[in-house]
This record gives C-alpha cells, structure tokens and sequence, in this order.
C-alpha cells in the first residue's frame, strides 16, 4: 500500500473509530436531527437515501416511522454495525459500501438526506461539486435533498484529554495528535488515535485523520443551484425558521428541478 493509500483507508472510519462512534452516539441519538428529519420526511411514500449512513444512527429511527429508507457509507464496519442494528430490530434495512462522490441512481429516490454534518467529510471541493451532481441525479422530478452543515469555525479547538467509552470490559480512548485549520482549502485536518485497552494492556491501536470541508452560506446555497437545485429553504438549528448569526447547524433542503 502507498503512502496515499495509506492516507486514503486511515481517513476512513476503522473498526476502532466506528466502534467509538457507536458507543459515543448510539442509534437515536439526537442533536434535534432526528426528530426535525421525521417531521421534514412524514409521509414520504418513495424511496429515501441515507449516504454516509454511519451506524443507523438516523436511518434506524426512520425505518421505524414506516418510511422506505436505504443507506450507504464508504466504511464497511459502519456499514457492518448499521446492518446489526437494523437485524436487531428486526427492521429491513438495505445498506451497503458505496462514496457520496460517485453513486448514482437516476431517477430513483424521492429523497436524499445527509445529516450531522456529514457532507463535510468529502475529500475536496471538486468531490463536493461531483456529490450534488450524483445526488441530483438520484432524485425524482421534484425530489427533495435535505443537507446539515455546520457553520466555518473562527478557530480551532484542540482537545486537551482523551476520550474514553467502556464497552464491557474493555475500555476505547480516543485522543487528538494534531488539529490544523487551512483558512485557503476551508478545511479542517485533525490526528486522532484511538485505543483499545483490556485489563490494563494496550490491544491495538488505530490512526484516523479525520478532515472537514467548511463551506459559507451563500457559497453552498449557490453550489445547490448550480448543480441543478430549485427552491433552496435553509433552516436554523432543527426549527423551522431561517437560521440567525448564532446558529450552530444549517439545513439546507432542495428540490430537484
């Protein structure tokens, strides 16, 4: 594997890294997301698409409101945890391993929705420009796609103290190496290694380089109307109303021409 490689599957969420997840924020967890998604897609009666899916966190909760939801996520152990969840409640949900970047289904979804900010986890510009054209092309005339983003951070926080989940008896620690933040990318670049420890002893160790895309206002309002969106509504942290100076999530929802 070459050093680009090696960047490419470290960047991805590992067994350590989805498993912290997982404990950190468990199927249903919500930041008001979940809720604000249930009212936004009641009554949805076509198919729904999830990329970046996670581990069910949000899709578990909107199969069990009865809606026609499929997810997808460039790490097959989210992938391999969301499937459990799903199996667990006996719910039938269709995820598999594919990139926000590139899949493609045209004409099939009556919606796509990407929450928590995930969208932010594109490797470039270029690769943000290439997702709304895919997911445009995955809408049905009129079909809507519904999108988180977190305003661009005036600095960086550096975490000073790991983070640590016990699951059982063993214990994952997650702890920040390195935090930059190029203003000239709109990117965030963040070191984190995560730790698995057993009666004291130190079992394996992963790196993540966990990367954020920051994108203004304006800027992806008219990112959505260039690649082919209509009737762009944003809203202010999971409410209705349009978002103020102070908010701390943006909810971009547009519609397919």
């Amino acid at each position: 594997m070459g050093t680009d490689d090696g960047l490419r599957a470290c960047w991805r969420y590992g067994a350590l890294s989805s498993r912290g997840y997982d404990l950190d924020k468990p199927v249903g967890f919500s930041f008001g997301d979940v809720e604000f998604y249930s009212r936004l897609l009641a009554g949805t009666q076509g198919e729904i698409l999830e990329p970046a899916v996670g581990n069910g966190r949000m899709l578990v909760p909107l199969l069990r409101e009865g809606l026609r939801v499929r997810g997808y996520d460039t790490s097959p152990h989210m992938v391999e945890l969301c499937r459990a969840h799903c199996a667990r409640e006996g719910l039938a949900g269709d995820v598999f391993v594919d990139d926000l970047a590139t899949y493609r289904a045209p004409g099939r979804y009556e919606a796509v929705v990407v929450p928590a900010g995930s969208f932010s986890l594109l490797p470039s510009p270029e690769a943000a420009v290439a997702a709304l054209a895919a997911i445009r092309d995955s809408l049905v005339a009129g079909g809507r796609f519904v999108c988180d983003l977190e305003p661009p951070p005036v600095g960086v926080d550096i975490a000073t103290s790991p983070r640590q989940w016990w699951d059982g008896e063993e214990l994952i620690t997650m702890s920040s190496m390195h935090t930059e933040f190029d203003p000239r990318t709109q990117r965030t670049t963040e070191w984190l290694r995560y730790e698995l420890w057993e009666e004291g002893v130190l079992r394996r160790g992963e790196l993540q380089v966990f990367s954020l895309l920051w994108f203004g206002l304006a800027e992806f309002t008219g990112m959505l109307t260039d690649a082919g969106f209509t009737s762009v509504t944003v809203y202010g942290d999971y409410d209705t109303s349009p978002p103020g100076p102070q908010a701390d999530i943006w909810t971009f929802e547009a519609l397919r021409a």
